[in-house]
């Protein structure tokens, strides 16, 4: 990217900018894609490094643990590592149980924020995903509502238009007719290795279908799911949102400056604070725009009390943080033939005949790959500590029983929609950081609803698999499985019950708005990438009508 597209702390405090856009995630990326090419002056304000083309330093074409071991096996060079692999140093402590456990999640901080590291999956949801409490059975104390603000014929055109701006393809999904009026290009035939999955599940009267993706498909393309992609296959924010808004419509963009609070007065965001090198810096914007992420994003809010917002800023509800949800994903690995020794990538199969079923929803089932690419194993020993130094001492005898009891065969996710409670939440960090990383604590349990309707979906997709040798990985009650966070500043009509209104705009404070995945008041039971970047286009359109009539 050209130097003089990129701007300087300095000079970004000097201008009063039309929007701020915090975050350069899938919301982010297209929200201020959108603004920019109207005519808006935009500052991307990013916490992680560039990893756009032409980064000297990143780390491409697999996981950094995989590509660099020996720099991740100590604390600071680790950290370093995961920079500049397009990935979060934050710290969370889960008080979800007796005693805290800390760890690093595996989500984006960089150009592009997680989308950089995203399956690339991106599909729209049921239109009755927007209807959520009827589906459940028995929600129980849920507060997931009877309705979303918008309806899926409101959010239809923005997902038409994500869909191209993102370079989405795949096949029609046979139980979905809004899925099937896309009219999405082909992706590429079902590889060897996932055909005859397809061809058993058709046989059982399923419905599978080629997941929609946001790839190019170039010669030997790996699909690069949790690295950033060396090749230029992979269609995520930054490529398609931050990069051309930058290079093509003159907006700015800041990285390694994450933002400590908002200063606001009683209606309005008057200072975006942040730190930037050993500098602080106090940019000003007509309107703010948070695409932190469902974590960062009301752990911003919470730390920006003041006079006016006494229980941080927007919170009036007392709702910022709340309504955590985090799907709950199990991974399943079969073999689907005789000696198979599956290593490509293999994101290609979805089927949702369990999305629906008697009266309850449950989920999506997908292929997530070979366990081969995911290499846990390694990945694990390569980190720093105390159990990655014994794994690594015990390799010689380990990975030989690794390769014959878990590699080779096809991974499978079967992700099922959590419901919002109250009670699951991210908090601020009771204790100061020490080392410039961000820190925050989440509380999180899965509630009778998730525990009865998990059960009953695995079980359901394990008959369908009888035939073949199966290893459930239970990761669904694990809290550092955090792929698809959302809910924690829900949009609604009443303010009482929610942080923003259907526009996403907080609901007591003017200029700011929230369209990262905090937004979601359901978590509906696929991926929410799409959905997020619809969104964000779509509440572009209304700033700019709103903000700046012309």
């Amino acid at each position: 990217m050209p130097a003089d597209r990129v701007v300087t702390g300095r000079d970004a405090e000097r201008i009063e900018w039309d929007a701020i856009v915090i975050g350069t995630g899938m919301g982010g990326g297209m929200l201020g894609y959108r603004l920019a090419r109207a005519g808006r002056r935009v500052l991307f304000v990013e916490k992680g490094r560039s990893t756009l083309p032409g980064a000297p330093d990143a780390i491409r074409g697999g996981m950094p643990e995989l590509v660099d071991p020996p720099t991740c096996r100590s604390g600071a060079t680790y950290f370093d590592a995961l920079a500049r692999a397009g990935r979060s140093d934050d710290e969370i402590t889960d008080i979800s149980g007796r005693f805290p456990r800390r760890f690093v999640p595996f989500i984006g901080a960089g150009t592009g924020g997680s989308s950089a590291l995203y399956g690339m999956v991106c599909e729209r949801f049921f239109a009755a995903d927007f209807t959520p409490r009827e589906h459940f059975a028995d929600p129980g104390d849920s507060t997931v509502p009877e309705a979303w603000p918008i309806d899926y014929p409101t959010l239809a055109p923005w997902y038409a238009e994500a869909e191209w701006l993102l370079g989405v393809r795949g096949g029609p999904d046979p139980l979905r007719p809004e899925s099937a009026a896309a009219g999405l290009p082909a992706a590429p035939p079902f590889s060897p290795d996932n055909q005859p999955l397809v061809n058993y599940l058709t046989g059982r009267g399923l419905h599978p279908y080629h997941l929609p993706m946001a790839c190019e498909y170039t010669d030997q393309c790996r699909t690069c799911q949790a690295y950033l992609c060396p090749r230029g296959c992979k269609n995520d924010s930054a490529r398609c949102g931050v990069l051309p808004a930058v290079t093509e419509h003159g907006a700015q963009l800041l990285t390694g400056c994450p933002v400590v609070r908002l200063e606001a007065d009683e209606r309005r965001v008057q200072r975006v604070v942040c730190r930037y090198g050993s500098d602080m810096l106090a940019l000003r914007a007509k309107v703010v725009v948070l695409a932190a992420g469902a974590l960062a994003t009301p752990v911003l809010l919470l730390n920006s009390r003041s006079g006016d917002w006494p229980r941080g800023l927007a919170n009036g509800s007392d709702m910022v943080g709340r309504n955590l949800m985090r799907h709950v994903v199990d991974w399943i690995e079969l073999w689907p033939y005789r000696g198979c020794r599956i290593t490509a990538e293999n994101k290609e199969i979805g089927f949702n005949d369990f999305y629906f079923v008697d009266g309850q929803k449950y989920g999506t089932v997908q292929s997530a790959g070979a366990m081969a690419s995911l290499a846990p194993f390694e990945a694990l020993m390569n980190q720093p500590g105390a159990i990655a130094r014994a794994l690594r001492l015990v390799r010689p005898v380990a990975r030989p029983v690794y390769e014959r009891a878990v590699s080779g065969g096809l991974v499978l996710a079967a992700i099922m929609e959590d419901l919002p409670y109250r009670d699951n939440r991210v908090l601020p960090p009771d204790r100061p950081s020490y080392d410039g990383r961000q820190r925050l604590r989440l509380r999180y349990r899965l509630h009778r609803n998730e525990i009865e309707r998990r059960r009953d979906f695995l079980g359901r997709l394990r008959e369908v698999l009888a035939p073949f040798r199966t290893l459930t990985l239970r990761t669904g009650d694990s809290n550092s499985t955090l792929g698809h966070v959302c809910g924690t500043a829900r949009f609604g009509t009443d303010p009482a019950t929610s942080v923003l209104n259907a526009d996403n705009r907080a609901h007591e404070v003017e200029n700011l708005y929230v369209v990262d995945a905090s937004f979601f008041p359901s978590s509906a039971g696929l991926n929410p990438s799409l959905t997020i970047a619809a969104n964000a286009l779509r509440v572009a359109a209304h700033i700019d009508d709103a903000h700046f009539p012309s």
